[in-house]
Protein backbone atom coordinates (compact mmCIF):
# COMPACT_ATOMS: atom_id res chain seq x y z
CA UNK A 1 0.00 0.00 0.00
CA UNK A 2 2.80 2.40 0.89
CA UNK A 3 4.64 1.61 -2.35
CA UNK A 4 1.47 2.19 -4.35
CA UNK A 5 0.92 5.59 -2.68
CA UNK A 6 4.52 6.58 -3.33
CA UNK A 7 4.15 5.56 -6.98
CA UNK A 8 0.97 7.60 -7.36
CA UNK A 9 2.63 10.58 -5.72
CA UNK A 10 5.65 10.32 -8.05
CA UNK A 11 3.38 10.04 -11.09
CA UNK A 12 1.38 13.08 -9.94
CA UNK A 13 4.49 15.18 -9.42
CA UNK A 14 5.89 14.13 -12.81
CA UNK A 15 2.66 14.98 -14.62
CA UNK A 16 2.39 18.29 -12.73
CA UNK A 17 5.88 19.27 -13.88
CA UNK A 18 5.06 18.59 -17.53
CA UNK A 19 1.62 20.21 -17.52
CA UNK A 20 1.79 23.93 -18.07
CA UNK A 21 -0.96 26.52 -18.36
CA UNK A 22 -1.59 25.62 -22.00
CA UNK A 23 -2.42 22.02 -21.05
CA UNK A 24 -4.84 23.15 -18.34
CA UNK A 25 -6.44 25.61 -20.77
CA UNK A 26 -6.98 22.86 -23.37
CA UNK A 27 -8.54 20.56 -20.76
CA UNK A 28 -10.87 23.35 -19.67
CA UNK A 29 -11.90 24.08 -23.28
CA UNK A 30 -12.64 20.40 -24.03
CA UNK A 31 -14.63 20.03 -20.80
CA UNK A 32 -16.64 23.15 -21.55
CA UNK A 33 -17.31 21.94 -25.11
CA UNK A 34 -18.58 18.59 -23.82
CA UNK A 35 -20.91 20.30 -21.37
CA UNK A 36 -22.30 22.55 -24.11
CA UNK A 37 -22.89 19.51 -26.33
CA UNK A 38 -24.82 17.68 -23.63
CA UNK A 39 -26.86 20.78 -22.89
CA UNK A 40 -27.71 21.23 -26.58
CA UNK A 41 -28.98 17.65 -26.75
CA UNK A 42 -31.03 17.86 -23.57
CA UNK A 43 -34.72 18.58 -23.96
CA UNK A 44 -36.56 19.32 -20.72
CA UNK A 45 -39.87 17.54 -20.10
CA UNK A 46 -42.81 19.77 -19.25
CA UNK A 47 -44.48 19.42 -15.88
CA UNK A 48 -48.25 18.90 -16.15
CA UNK A 49 -51.06 18.59 -13.63
CA UNK A 50 -51.88 15.36 -11.83
CA UNK A 51 -55.34 15.49 -13.36
CA UNK A 52 -53.81 15.21 -16.84
CA UNK A 53 -52.17 11.96 -15.75
CA UNK A 54 -55.50 10.60 -14.51
CA UNK A 55 -57.16 11.63 -17.77
CA UNK A 56 -54.51 9.94 -19.93
CA UNK A 57 -54.67 6.81 -17.80
CA UNK A 58 -58.46 6.62 -18.20
CA UNK A 59 -58.11 7.02 -22.00
CA UNK A 60 -55.48 4.23 -22.11
CA UNK A 61 -53.03 6.67 -23.69
CA UNK A 62 -50.08 5.91 -21.38
CA UNK A 63 -47.32 3.69 -22.72
CA UNK A 64 -45.21 3.43 -19.55
CA UNK A 65 -44.41 5.28 -16.35
CA UNK A 66 -41.14 5.63 -14.45
CA UNK A 67 -41.57 6.29 -10.74
CA UNK A 68 -39.23 8.39 -8.60
CA UNK A 69 -39.42 9.74 -5.08
CA UNK A 70 -41.16 13.10 -5.52
CA UNK A 71 -42.20 12.86 -9.17
CA UNK A 72 -42.72 10.37 -11.99
CA UNK A 73 -42.33 10.52 -15.75
CA UNK A 74 -45.13 9.62 -18.12
CA UNK A 75 -44.62 8.53 -21.75
CA UNK A 76 -47.72 8.62 -23.94
CA UNK A 77 -48.74 6.39 -26.83
CA UNK A 78 -50.12 9.35 -28.77
CA UNK A 79 -48.91 12.92 -28.40
CA UNK A 80 -51.10 15.62 -26.93
CA UNK A 81 -52.39 18.58 -28.89
CA UNK A 82 -49.21 20.56 -28.11
CA UNK A 83 -46.96 17.75 -29.45
CA UNK A 84 -46.01 16.66 -25.93
CA UNK A 85 -45.43 12.94 -25.71
CA UNK A 86 -43.49 12.77 -22.45
CA UNK A 87 -44.08 14.84 -19.35
CA UNK A 88 -43.38 14.92 -15.66
CA UNK A 89 -45.87 14.85 -12.82
CA UNK A 90 -45.10 16.16 -9.35
CA UNK A 91 -46.54 13.86 -6.68
CA UNK A 92 -49.25 15.79 -4.79
CA UNK A 93 -48.62 16.37 -1.09
CA UNK A 94 -49.65 13.60 1.31
CA UNK A 95 -50.14 11.18 -1.60
CA UNK A 96 -49.10 7.63 -0.89
CA UNK A 97 -46.94 5.94 -3.49
CA UNK A 98 -49.23 2.89 -3.35
CA UNK A 99 -52.14 5.04 -4.60
CA UNK A 100 -50.28 5.79 -7.85
CA UNK A 101 -49.30 2.13 -8.20
CA UNK A 102 -52.95 1.08 -7.79
CA UNK A 103 -53.98 3.48 -10.58
CA UNK A 104 -51.31 2.09 -12.89
CA UNK A 105 -52.32 -1.47 -12.16
CA UNK A 106 -55.99 -0.63 -12.63
CA UNK A 107 -55.45 0.68 -16.16
CA UNK A 108 -52.77 -1.88 -17.07
CA UNK A 109 -49.94 0.61 -17.51
CA UNK A 110 -46.37 -0.65 -17.56
CA UNK A 111 -44.33 1.04 -14.84
CA UNK A 112 -40.98 0.76 -13.18
CA UNK A 113 -38.45 2.61 -11.07
CA UNK A 114 -36.54 5.47 -12.62
CA UNK A 115 -32.81 4.98 -12.86
CA UNK A 116 -30.91 7.66 -10.93
CA UNK A 117 -29.57 10.37 -13.21
CA UNK A 118 -25.86 10.89 -13.78
CA UNK A 119 -26.02 14.13 -11.81
CA UNK A 120 -27.29 12.37 -8.72
CA UNK A 121 -24.49 9.84 -9.03
CA UNK A 122 -21.73 12.36 -9.66
CA UNK A 123 -22.69 15.10 -7.19
CA UNK A 124 -22.10 13.04 -4.01
CA UNK A 125 -18.77 11.86 -5.36
CA UNK A 126 -17.73 15.43 -6.22
CA UNK A 127 -18.83 16.67 -2.82
CA UNK A 128 -16.50 14.09 -1.28
CA UNK A 129 -13.57 14.65 -3.67
CA UNK A 130 -13.56 18.45 -4.03
CA UNK A 131 -12.60 19.17 -0.37
CA UNK A 132 -9.78 16.63 -0.58
CA UNK A 133 -8.49 18.11 -3.85
CA UNK A 134 -8.82 21.62 -2.42
CA UNK A 135 -6.84 20.71 0.67
CA UNK A 136 -4.19 18.99 -1.47
CA UNK A 137 -3.78 21.99 -3.76
CA UNK A 138 -3.65 24.33 -0.76
CA UNK A 139 -0.98 22.17 0.83
CA UNK A 140 1.09 22.15 -2.38
CA UNK A 141 0.70 25.93 -2.74
CA UNK A 142 1.82 26.54 0.83
CA UNK A 143 4.64 24.03 0.40
CA UNK A 144 5.77 25.91 -2.71
CA UNK A 145 5.57 29.28 -0.96
CA UNK A 146 7.39 28.07 2.11
CA UNK A 147 9.77 25.88 0.13
CA UNK A 148 8.98 22.76 2.15
CA UNK A 149 10.00 24.03 5.56
CA UNK A 150 13.15 25.71 6.82
CA UNK A 151 15.38 23.81 4.45
CA UNK A 152 13.19 24.90 1.57
CA UNK A 153 13.48 28.51 2.64
CA UNK A 154 17.21 28.14 2.71
CA UNK A 155 17.23 26.68 -0.78
CA UNK A 156 15.04 29.53 -1.99
CA UNK A 157 17.40 32.00 -0.39
CA UNK A 158 20.28 30.36 -2.23
CA UNK A 159 18.48 31.04 -5.48
CA UNK A 160 18.00 34.67 -4.55
CA UNK A 161 21.74 35.23 -4.43
CA UNK A 162 22.77 34.79 -8.04
CA UNK A 163 26.35 33.71 -8.50
CA UNK A 164 28.20 35.35 -11.36
CA UNK A 165 30.62 32.59 -12.31
CA UNK A 166 33.80 33.53 -14.17
CA UNK A 167 32.86 31.38 -17.14
CA UNK A 168 34.55 31.99 -20.44
CA UNK A 169 31.17 32.23 -22.14
CA UNK A 170 30.28 35.30 -20.11
CA UNK A 171 31.45 38.77 -21.07
CA UNK A 172 34.06 39.98 -18.63
CA UNK A 173 33.52 43.57 -17.49
CA UNK A 174 36.64 45.44 -16.38
CA UNK A 175 37.42 48.97 -15.31
CA UNK A 176 38.27 49.71 -18.95
CA UNK A 177 34.55 49.39 -19.70
CA UNK A 178 33.72 51.98 -17.02
CA UNK A 179 34.33 55.53 -18.19
CA UNK A 180 33.30 59.03 -17.21
CA UNK A 181 33.22 58.36 -13.45
CA UNK A 182 36.93 58.33 -12.68
CA UNK A 183 36.55 59.60 -9.09
CA UNK A 184 34.16 56.80 -8.12
CA UNK A 185 36.30 54.25 -9.95
CA UNK A 186 39.35 55.40 -7.99
CA UNK A 187 37.51 54.76 -4.73
CA UNK A 188 36.70 51.19 -5.73
CA UNK A 189 40.17 50.40 -7.05
CA UNK A 190 41.28 50.32 -3.41
CA UNK A 191 38.73 47.56 -2.72
CA UNK A 192 40.14 45.57 -5.63
CA UNK A 193 43.69 46.07 -4.39
CA UNK A 194 42.71 44.83 -0.93
CA UNK A 195 41.15 41.67 -2.37
CA UNK A 196 44.25 41.03 -4.46
CA UNK A 197 46.91 42.05 -1.93
CA UNK A 198 45.44 41.95 1.58
CA UNK A 199 48.94 41.68 3.13
CA UNK A 200 49.74 45.31 2.29
CA UNK A 201 46.88 46.49 4.48
CA UNK A 202 47.28 43.91 7.23
CA UNK A 203 50.93 44.86 7.81
CA UNK A 204 50.05 48.42 8.67
CA UNK A 205 46.90 47.45 10.57
CA UNK A 206 44.41 48.95 8.09
CA UNK A 207 41.04 47.35 7.47
CA UNK A 208 39.11 47.45 4.27
CA UNK A 209 35.58 48.88 4.50
CA UNK A 210 32.96 46.23 5.16
CA UNK A 211 30.46 48.00 2.97
CA UNK A 212 30.54 50.46 0.09
CA UNK A 213 27.41 52.44 -0.70
CA UNK A 214 27.13 53.68 -4.27
CA UNK A 215 24.66 56.52 -4.53
CA UNK A 216 23.77 58.81 -7.39
CA UNK A 217 21.25 59.37 -10.19
CA UNK A 218 19.90 56.47 -12.22
CA UNK A 219 21.96 55.23 -15.15
CA UNK A 220 25.31 56.57 -13.98
CA UNK A 221 26.97 53.13 -13.81
CA UNK A 222 26.62 51.96 -10.21
CA UNK A 223 25.84 48.36 -11.17
CA UNK A 224 28.56 48.42 -13.82
CA UNK A 225 31.09 49.53 -11.20
CA UNK A 226 30.17 46.65 -8.89
CA UNK A 227 30.52 44.09 -11.68
CA UNK A 228 33.86 45.59 -12.68
CA UNK A 229 35.13 45.32 -9.09
CA UNK A 230 34.25 41.61 -8.97
CA UNK A 231 35.82 40.96 -12.37
CA UNK A 232 39.03 42.87 -11.59
CA UNK A 233 39.43 41.22 -8.20
CA UNK A 234 38.68 37.73 -9.58
CA UNK A 235 36.42 36.79 -6.67
CA UNK A 236 32.91 35.41 -6.40
CA UNK A 237 30.19 37.95 -7.05
CA UNK A 238 26.70 37.52 -5.59
CA UNK A 239 24.16 40.00 -6.85
CA UNK A 240 20.49 40.49 -6.00
CA UNK A 241 17.87 43.17 -5.74
CA UNK A 242 16.64 44.44 -2.39
CA UNK A 243 13.07 43.76 -3.49
CA UNK A 244 13.90 40.01 -3.50
CA UNK A 245 14.00 40.10 0.31
CA UNK A 246 10.67 41.86 0.82
CA UNK A 247 7.96 39.22 1.27
CA UNK A 248 4.51 38.97 2.78
CA UNK A 249 5.38 35.91 4.89
CA UNK A 250 6.87 36.75 8.26
CA UNK A 251 10.54 35.80 8.61
CA UNK A 252 11.02 35.01 4.92
CA UNK A 253 13.17 38.06 4.12
CA UNK A 254 15.36 37.62 7.21
CA UNK A 255 15.97 33.98 6.26
CA UNK A 256 17.07 35.02 2.78
CA UNK A 257 19.51 37.57 4.20
CA UNK A 258 21.02 34.91 6.50
CA UNK A 259 21.38 32.46 3.65
CA UNK A 260 22.89 35.08 1.34
CA UNK A 261 25.71 35.78 3.79
CA UNK A 262 26.13 32.06 4.50
CA UNK A 263 26.53 31.44 0.79
CA UNK A 264 29.04 34.29 0.54
CA UNK A 265 31.09 32.90 3.44
CA UNK A 266 31.64 29.65 1.53
CA UNK A 267 34.04 31.53 -0.78
CA UNK A 268 37.48 32.72 0.37
CA UNK A 269 36.70 36.21 -0.90
CA UNK A 270 33.30 37.38 -2.05
CA UNK A 271 31.47 40.52 -3.07
CA UNK A 272 27.75 40.87 -2.37
CA UNK A 273 26.03 43.46 -4.51
CA UNK A 274 22.54 44.61 -3.45
CA UNK A 275 20.82 46.75 -6.05
CA UNK A 276 18.11 49.31 -5.20
CA UNK A 277 18.88 49.14 -1.50
CA UNK A 278 16.18 51.68 -0.64
CA UNK A 279 13.49 49.04 -1.34
CA UNK A 280 14.70 47.16 1.75
CA UNK A 281 16.52 49.59 4.02
CA UNK A 282 14.13 52.50 4.42
CA UNK A 283 14.24 54.29 7.74
CA UNK A 284 12.30 52.38 10.38
CA UNK A 285 9.24 53.82 12.07
CA UNK A 286 7.92 55.67 9.02
CA UNK A 287 4.44 55.67 7.57
CA UNK A 288 5.18 52.90 5.07
CA UNK A 289 7.14 50.77 7.50
CA UNK A 290 6.06 47.20 8.34
CA UNK A 291 7.27 44.43 10.61
CA UNK A 292 8.51 42.15 7.84
CA UNK A 293 10.69 44.84 6.24
CA UNK A 294 12.04 45.87 9.64
CA UNK A 295 12.90 42.27 10.55
CA UNK A 296 14.72 41.88 7.23
CA UNK A 297 16.59 45.13 7.80
CA UNK A 298 17.50 44.10 11.36
CA UNK A 299 18.93 40.84 10.03
CA UNK A 300 20.97 42.73 7.45
CA UNK A 301 22.30 45.04 10.18
CA UNK A 302 23.27 42.04 12.31
CA UNK A 303 25.03 40.27 9.44
CA UNK A 304 27.01 43.34 8.44
CA UNK A 305 28.00 44.03 12.04
CA UNK A 306 29.78 40.68 12.23
CA UNK A 307 27.75 39.00 14.97
CA UNK A 308 26.87 36.07 12.70
CA UNK A 309 30.50 35.43 11.75
CA UNK A 310 29.90 35.70 7.98
CA UNK A 311 31.74 38.96 7.29
CA UNK A 312 35.30 37.60 7.03
CA UNK A 313 36.37 38.26 3.45
CA UNK A 314 32.89 39.45 2.48
CA UNK A 315 32.44 42.95 1.10
CA UNK A 316 28.96 44.35 0.61
CA UNK A 317 28.41 46.84 -2.20
CA UNK A 318 24.99 48.42 -2.48
CA UNK A 319 23.51 50.90 -4.91
CA UNK A 320 20.69 53.40 -4.48
CA UNK A 321 19.54 56.64 -6.02
CA UNK A 322 17.72 57.68 -2.83
CA UNK A 323 20.29 57.66 -0.02
CA UNK A 324 18.25 60.10 2.06
CA UNK A 325 15.56 57.45 2.78
CA UNK A 326 17.98 54.82 4.13
CA UNK A 327 18.01 53.87 7.79
CA UNK A 328 20.79 55.76 9.66
CA UNK A 329 21.90 52.57 11.44
CA UNK A 330 22.82 51.02 8.08
CA UNK A 331 24.82 54.02 6.85
CA UNK A 332 26.98 54.38 9.95
CA UNK A 333 30.69 53.39 10.03
CA UNK A 334 31.12 49.66 10.62
CA UNK A 335 28.48 48.74 8.11
CA UNK A 336 28.62 50.97 5.06
CA UNK A 337 31.89 52.65 5.94
CA UNK A 338 32.41 54.32 2.59
CA UNK A 339 29.89 56.29 0.61
CA UNK A 340 30.81 56.80 -3.03
CA UNK A 341 28.87 59.32 -5.09
CA UNK A 342 28.50 58.31 -8.73
CA UNK A 343 27.47 61.51 -10.45
CA UNK A 344 26.67 62.64 -13.96
CA UNK A 345 29.70 62.96 -16.23
CA UNK A 346 31.14 66.25 -17.47
CA UNK A 347 32.24 66.93 -21.05
CA UNK A 348 35.42 64.85 -20.69
CA UNK A 349 33.46 62.07 -19.05
CA UNK A 350 30.85 62.10 -21.79
CA UNK A 351 33.62 61.85 -24.38
CA UNK A 352 35.12 58.81 -22.64
CA UNK A 353 31.72 57.12 -22.36
CA UNK A 354 30.88 57.79 -26.02
CA UNK A 355 34.24 56.33 -27.08
CA UNK A 356 33.58 53.13 -25.12
CA UNK A 357 30.18 52.59 -26.75
CA UNK A 358 31.28 53.86 -30.18
CA UNK A 359 33.69 50.92 -30.46
CA UNK A 360 30.69 48.70 -31.16
CA UNK A 361 29.53 50.59 -34.25
CA UNK A 362 31.11 51.60 -37.56
CA UNK A 363 31.99 55.31 -37.48
CA UNK A 364 33.21 57.56 -40.24
CA UNK A 365 36.94 58.11 -39.56
CA UNK A 366 36.58 61.90 -39.72
CA UNK A 367 33.89 61.93 -37.01
CA UNK A 368 35.00 63.73 -33.82
CA UNK A 369 33.60 62.19 -30.63
CA UNK A 370 34.94 65.14 -28.63
CA UNK A 371 32.86 67.57 -30.66
CA UNK A 372 29.73 65.51 -30.03
CA UNK A 373 30.45 65.28 -26.30
CA UNK A 374 30.69 69.09 -26.04
CA UNK A 375 27.18 69.55 -27.44
CA UNK A 376 25.34 71.65 -24.82
CA UNK A 377 22.22 69.52 -25.30
CA UNK A 378 24.06 66.59 -23.68
CA UNK A 379 24.55 68.38 -20.37
CA UNK A 380 23.07 66.23 -17.61
CA UNK A 381 23.11 63.01 -19.63
CA UNK A 382 23.96 59.84 -17.72
CA UNK A 383 26.06 56.96 -18.99
CA UNK A 384 22.97 54.91 -19.82
CA UNK A 385 21.50 57.79 -21.83
CA UNK A 386 24.76 58.23 -23.75
CA UNK A 387 24.84 54.51 -24.55
CA UNK A 388 21.27 54.79 -25.82
CA UNK A 389 22.30 57.83 -27.86
CA UNK A 390 25.06 55.89 -29.66
CA UNK A 391 22.65 53.08 -30.44
CA UNK A 392 20.03 55.55 -31.66
CA UNK A 393 22.58 57.14 -34.03
CA UNK A 394 23.38 53.69 -35.45
CA UNK A 395 19.67 53.05 -35.96
CA UNK A 396 19.35 56.39 -37.77
CA UNK A 397 22.15 55.35 -40.14
CA UNK A 398 20.45 52.03 -40.89
CA UNK A 399 17.12 53.76 -41.41
CA UNK A 400 18.63 56.14 -43.97
CA UNK A 401 20.53 53.38 -45.79
CA UNK A 402 24.04 54.56 -44.81
CA UNK A 403 26.89 52.15 -44.13
CA UNK A 404 28.74 54.40 -41.65
CA UNK A 405 27.53 56.48 -38.73
CA UNK A 406 28.14 60.17 -39.33
CA UNK A 407 27.73 63.39 -37.35
CA UNK A 408 24.29 64.06 -38.84
CA UNK A 409 23.05 60.80 -37.38
CA UNK A 410 24.26 61.83 -33.93
CA UNK A 411 22.60 65.23 -34.33
CA UNK A 412 19.31 63.58 -35.25
CA UNK A 413 19.62 61.19 -32.31
CA UNK A 414 20.36 64.11 -29.94
CA UNK A 415 17.32 66.04 -31.18
CA UNK A 416 15.11 63.00 -30.76
CA UNK A 417 16.47 62.35 -27.29
CA UNK A 418 15.90 66.00 -26.34
CA UNK A 419 12.28 65.74 -27.44
CA UNK A 420 11.85 62.64 -25.32
CA UNK A 421 13.31 64.40 -22.28
CA UNK A 422 10.97 67.37 -22.79
CA UNK A 423 7.97 65.05 -22.95
CA UNK A 424 9.10 63.23 -19.80
CA UNK A 425 9.61 66.56 -18.00
CA UNK A 426 6.16 67.79 -19.04
CA UNK A 427 4.54 64.51 -17.97
CA UNK A 428 6.32 64.67 -14.60
CA UNK A 429 5.13 68.23 -14.04
CA UNK A 430 1.52 67.34 -14.90
CA UNK A 431 1.69 64.24 -12.66
CA UNK A 432 2.97 66.33 -9.74
CA UNK A 433 0.16 68.85 -10.19
CA UNK A 434 -2.46 66.10 -10.23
Amino acid sequence: MVNMMEGLRAAWEKSARHMNWKTYAMLAVFTFAGVLRRLSQWQPRPTLLFSQFLKDAAQNNIQHVYLAGEFFQVTLKNSLSNNVRSYKIIVPPRTDQSYIVDILRKYGVDFGTMRPSLTKKVVPVLLAIIPIVYLGLTYRMLQGMMGGGDSGIAKDGMKRGKLNADASSQKRISFADVAGIDKAKKELEEVVDFLKNPQRYEKIGAKIPKGVLLCGPSGTGKTLLARAVAAEAGVAFLYCSASDFVEMLVGRGASRVRDLFTQASQHPKCIIFIDELDALAKARGGINSNDEREQTLNQLLTEMDGFEGHTEGVIVIAATNRPHVLDPALCRPGRFDRHVYVGLPDANGREAILKVHANRIRLRPSLSIAEIAKNPKLNGYSGAQLACLVNEAALMAVRQGDTLVEKKHFDQAIDRSAETRDIDTLYGAVHNVM
